[in-house]
């Protein structure tokens, strides 16, 4: 991972409420709804590991909320 794409959760965040008030404003019900769910999805993995300050992929934070998820499964060798 280059670390010019580094970007903390609350940059993220602020980035998805950005382009959640743009979507609003321009109608966009659909996206706006994926965002509003980003939000609140990245918000809770927040809550889960407050220790973490750099913003986790889409996919770490679907398999933090899914473990039981068959994409998310881990095996030990």
């Amino acid at each position: 991972m280059s670390t010019d794409n580094v970007q903390s959760i609350d940059s993220r965040l602020e980035s998805y409420r950005a382009s959640l008030a743009a979507a609003r404003s321009n109608g966009e019900q659909a996206s706006a709804r994926k965002l509003e769910q980003q939000i609140a999805e990245l918000l809770e993995f927040q809550g889960r590991h407050p220790e973490i300050s750099q913003a986790p992929s889409a996919f770490e934070v679907f398999c933090d909320l899914n473990p039981a998820d068959i994409n998310c499964r881990v095996y030990d060798d």
